[in-house]
């Protein structure tokens, strides 16, 4: 059984690819409204060829994180040699 859990880790790890290709957000027409701003904090699984597979919300305003998680779902990563998981913080604020 450990030596499962331990393969599992080493198939899903942490990396700091760089990313390739970005796309920012469309701030949510409702949360200009109300004046909502933040930071949107997300997991993201990168598959080898660089790929976003996966996106976790971990924290950040609800109106705002649909956005977050839909732009990040189509950023590209370098490619890798196995799938990882990568830490990504989204800055939501409005023009003064």
């Amino acid at each position: 059984m450990l030596t499962l859990i331990l393969f599992a880790a080493t198939l899903l790890h942490a990396d700091n690819r760089k990313s390739v290709k970005t796309v920012p957000p469309t701030y949510p027409a409702i949360a200009v409204k109300m004046r909502i701003e933040g930071t949107v904090k997300m997991d993201v699984t990168i598959e080898a060829d660089g790929s976003v597979s996966d996106v976790k919300v971990v924290s950040g305003h609800q109106l705002l994180a649909a956005a977050a998680t839909e732009a990040v779902k189509k950023w590209r990563y370098e490619p890798g040699d196995a799938k990882s998981t990568q830490s990504v913080a989204l800055e939501f604020k409005l023009p003064s």
